[in-house]
């Protein structure tokens, strides 16, 4: 293939892989700042690599040309110090992912961190004194001929590479498929390196670096699925309570010679509660809010006919135009009825009120039972998945504020559709 072409295809392969990669990094934004699963390293990791390709782009755009020489030796030096800290980047992402709290990992990655700056101020040194690459005065980039110096220009990619490699292998804590996967990640920088050095004129370590953060986020999004279908399966037996069954069963059984017609109504209500349990378990898409608050409702009056003047409820709904996911408020209402009213002996006082703010809903289930310490007690599974499944569906958060003898709060916030009439 004659060399004019080359520029030409490189440059569309660094287009073709910012492309990609940017759509990456405005997806795993988007999710680090609404707190969901995120990594600041896999972010910075991304952010090089952005910076890599750009000037990478812009240096092929001037190679050949001798008015643009100056143009081509700074993006070229932009390029090879954003690559360092892409490789240190992916480091840190590794050691986070694989090493957890290991000191002696920490103190690796210290180490490395010293190295890269080194490694950054020989890139940038290079760019006045050209012992390494520099750019001919017909605007070409090419290697100097003091031997070595290549070398010493690229000890810190060849070293990082390296290490990373030998950590793959020794994280003998994490799980095979991890350490396998991230060694697969490695490859496709390092072959980049590779082909780049042997062949001068084809820039394949950039885009090697965007494969790798293709690769890893499918990883990411898989597991991210497989989580979600854990969360779905444990909100499935959650919901479906055999106590709360058996219960209820119970409470209809006693009711049927004493008061048959409020057993009558109470089947109902509880038919209707299965129901809607079992149905909103399959349903991944918002309901209205009202939808929600008839299951409650149901829900509801279940408890009320089992424990009768030691459950209140008071309703203060002034807001009812939107939408939640199925199954956000009951599971809310019945974690404080068991964990929180029940457990006084002259039982208390459930509130569900719901107001609109400037640029959210809120809802908030407020109860006056025995309370508990929120800064030392684990969060209950309920509450947990009803948080998980807010934040995916609708970029909504769960708070709790809870006092011992007092009582519990919990505050949901579910921003606005934009462009929505406030």
């Amino acid at each position: 293939m004659p060399s004019i072409y080359l520029p030409y295809i490189n440059i569309a392969l660094d287009a073709f892989a910012l492309v990609i990669t940017l759509i990456i990094l405005v997806s795993c934004v988007k999710e680090f700042s609404s707190k969901k699963i995120g990594s600041k390293h896999f972010l910075l990791l991304q952010l090089s690599v952005v910076i890599a390709l750009i000037s990478d782009m812009v240096g092929w755009v001037g190679e050949g040309r001798p008015a643009l020489s100056v143009m081509t030796l700074i993006s070229n030096t932009v390029a090879s110090c954003a690559c360092q800290i892409a490789i240190i980047s992916f480091m840190a992402y590794l050691i986070a992912s694989l090493y957890a709290n290991s000191r002696a990992a920490r103190c690796v990655l210290t180490m490395f961190r010293v190295m890269c700056i080194l490694s950054l101020i020989i890139c940038i040194g290079n760019a006045f004194w050209g012992y390494a690459y520099s750019v001919n005065e017909q605007g070409h980039w090419h290697c100097t001929e003091i031997t070595g110096m290549g070398l010493v220009y690229l000890f810190f990619p060849i070293l990082s590479f390296f290490a990373i490699i030998l950590l793959t292998f020794f994280a003998k804590s994490s799980a095979k498929i991890n350490r396998v996967a991230f060694f697969v990640y490695t490859l496709f920088p390092v072959a980049g390196v590779i082909i780049d050095y042997i062949f001068h004129g084809i820039s394949l370590t950039y885009a090697g670096f965007a494969v790798s953060i293709l690769v890893i986020y499918t990883s990411i999004y898989l597991t991210r699925q497989k989580q979600l279908e854990a969360q779905r399966n444990a909100l499935m037996l959650s919901q479906i309570n055999p106590h709360f069954v058996y219960n209820t069963l119970s409470t209809i059984a006693a009711m049927c010679d004493t008061s048959p017609k409020q057993a009558k109504y109470l089947t109902i209500d509880f038919s209707q509660y299965l129901r809607r349990n079992i149905g909103s378990l399959t349903s991944e898409e918002l309901i209205p809010f009202e939808q929600e608050m008839e299951h409650v409702a149901c829900y509801l009056k279940i408890e009320k006919a089992r424990f009768r003047e030691r459950l209140n409820v008071i309703y203060s709904t002034q807001c009812k135009d939107f939408s939640v996911p199925p199954l956000t408020v009951q599971p809310l209402v019945e974690n404080a009825i068991k964990h929180g009213i029940t457990k006084k002996a002259e039982g208390g006082t459930i509130k569900i009120t719901t107001f609109e703010e400037d640029t959210h809903y809120v809802i908030e289930i407020i109860d006056d039972g025995v309370g508990f310490d929120s800064e030392t007690t684990e969060m209950h599974v309920g509450i947990q998945n009803v948080q998980n499944r807010l934040a995916a569906t609708c970029r909504g958060t769960v708070t709790i504020k809870s006092t011992l003898g007092v009582g519990t709060r919990v505050t949901i916030e579910i921003p606005k559709k934009k462009g929505r009439r406030q």
